[in-house]
């Protein structure tokens, strides 16, 4: 959801009572985005891993690419045996 969705839902008393709704919401959803709607907050509270700012995103790519690279699947050759029945 994002903030105007948010706000709508969080403050639509507040905003019946208030002289200037518009204004209200306006302001509400500006509170709402810098408090909550940022990546930052998300990595904070776990709902993320991690932050990549955009300057890094191709050295990340590589280097998780580069990790896989050599990555070898080591399955079993049979994964359930044949019992005679």
């Amino acid at each position: 959801m994002g903030g105007a969705g948010a706000v709508e839902v969080l403050y639509a008393k507040e905003a019946k009572d208030a002289p200037d709704p518009k204004a209200f919401m306006a302001e509400k959803e500006a509170e709402y985005t810098k408090l909550f709607a940022n990546p930052y907050n998300a990595a904070k509270y776990g709902y993320i891993d991690d932050v990549i700012e955009p300057r890094n995103t191709r050295f990340r790519i590589i280097r998780a690419l580069q990790q896989l690279q050599t990555k070898k699947l080591t399955n079993p050759a049979k994964k359930h045996g044949n019992i005679p029945l």
